[in-house]
């Protein structure tokens, strides 16, 4: 809900702006605005008034807003997300959908790498009770240690509220598998009738 009893203060860091403001409960998930904009997140249980800095640079106008949420009333996340192991590198993704959803968003992670966005999508009526995508990523399957044993890849989607807001996060890991090529193998004649040299490439 919209809370528009905050005030405003000097940022402790040169370029910001201070807000303050007491939330309806201590256990209340607040979230600023600053022209419609998420701008920050905030969550202290067991603390009311709450205090954080804005960029905001002097001179300029802006539109800032406070709203503090129930945990209840943050979007639902999807159910946990199925992948049927059907590809290796491409897995199909399935996940429900959630009432209330604007948008949906699907993060990726490789085993030793940093989580990006790999698709978003606005939320679509027609879609039914479940969303299936191919992941739109080619997973690596090899590990950079040991060859073909296969590589962890994580993945969460979220579910984004009217106000912008992601649902809580959930997790869910899938293991590609590059198969390695069949070798090739070349025959030829040897010098003597019966005889014959085999070559093996690859494998």
């Amino acid at each position: 809900m919209l809370n528009p009893d905050f005030r405003l203060a000097t940022g402790a860091t040169s370029g910001t702006l201070g807000v303050v403001w007491i939330a309806h409960a201590a256990d209340a998930v607040s979230f600023v605005y600053v022209n419609g904009r998420l701008e920050a997140e905030t969550f202290a249980p067991g603390q009311a008034e709450r205090c954080i800095d804005v960029p905001l640079a002097p001179g300029s106008l802006a539109v800032i807003e406070v709203h503090d949420f129930d945990s209840g009333d943050l979007p639902e996340a999807p159910a946990a997300v199925t992948i049927p192991p059907t590809a290796y590198t491409r897995p199909m993704i399935r996940f429900a959908a959630v009432p209330g959803a604007v948008r949906y968003r699907l993060y990726h992670r490789p085993e030793s790498g940093i989580e990006m966005r790999a698709w978003e999508a606005a939320a679509n009526p027609d879609d039914g009770e479940w969303i299936s995508l191919e992941c739109p990523v080619d997973l690596d399957g090899r590990s950079a240690n040991a060859g073909y044993v296969g590589g962890w890849h994580f993945f969460r989607v979220e579910a984004v509220s009217a106000y912008g807001v992601e649902s809580l996060a959930q997790a869910w890991a899938w293991r590609a598998l590059d198969v390695p090529a069949a070798p090739r193998v070349a025959v030829v004649l040897g010098d003597e009738p019966g005889v014959f040299t085999f070559t093996v490439f690859g494998g």
